[in-house]
C-alpha cells in the first residue's frame, strides 16, 4: 500500500490489493463487484507510458478506478468541488507498480499522473468516455502551483493546450462540481 502522508481529497479511495507471485510470474485480483467501491467500470483502458509523459490535470464527469500494473506514477490529486470539506486541497502521491492498490477518484476531483519510467496503468471508468464530457487544466498552470519532478514532460497535444485552472472552474459551474 502506498504511504500516504497526508489526508486525500474527500471520496478518493486507495485499496490495497494483494499479489499472488509464483515460478510463472504473478497475479492480481484489480476489480471485484462485491467490493462496493461505487465505481461500477463500463469502460477499461490499458495505458502504457514512456518514461518522463505527464498526463493531465484532467476533470472528468464520470469516477476513475486506477491500478498502476507496472512501473512507477506520481498521482496528483486536485479537489475542485466547492461543497467539498477538502474544496483546493492539493496532493500527491507515489505509487509503485511492485505495490499494488486501486484508486478511486470521484468527479469533481483532477487527477494529473506523471511517469518517471517505462509504466503501464489500467483504468476503469463508471460512463464511456468522451471528448464532450471531459476536460481538464495545464500541468504547469500557475494558479495550479504544483511543481512536478520535470521542466520538460512528454505531453499529448490536448494536454500540452489544455485551459487554465480559472477557465475550468469557471465552465464547470454549475455542473460536476457540487
Amino acid at each position: 500500500m502506498p504511504n500516504i502522508s497526508t489526508a486525500l481529497p474527500q471520496g478518493v479511495v486507495c485499496r490495497s490489493l494483494q499479489c499472488h507471485p509464483d515460478e510463472r510470474g504473478w497475479l492480481t485480483e484489480v476489480f471485484r463487484e462485491e467490493w462496493h467501491t461505487d465505481v461500477q467500470p463500463v469502460q477499461w483502458n490499458a495505458v502504457y507510458s514512456r518514461p518522463n509523459t505527464l498526463r493531465g490535470m484532467h476533470v472528468h464527469v464520470h469516477q476513475d478506478y486506477l491500478f498502476l500494473a507496472q512501473g512507477e506514477m506520481l498521482l496528483v490529486l486536485k479537489d475542485l468541488r466547492p461543497d467539498s470539506p477538502t474544496f483546493n486541497l492539493t496532493v500527491s502521491t507515489r505509487l509503485l507498480g511492485t505495490e499494488p492498490a486501486a484508486w478511486m477518484v470521484p468527479t469533481g476531483v483532477a487527477h494529473g499522473f506523471y511517469f518517471p519510467v517505462e509504466s503501464l496503468t489500467l483504468y476503469g471508468l463508471s460512463h464511456v468516455w468522451s471528448r464532450e464530457r471531459d476536460t481538464g487544466f495545464r500541468w504547469d498552470d500557475p494558479d495550479f502551483d504544483f511543481h512536478w519532478p520535470t521542466q520538460n514532460p512528454i505531453l499529448s497535444e490536448r494536454d500540452a493546450h489544455a485551459l487554465s485552472l480559472q477557465e475550468v472552474r469557471h465552465s464547470l459551474q454549475g455542473t460536476i462540481l457540487k
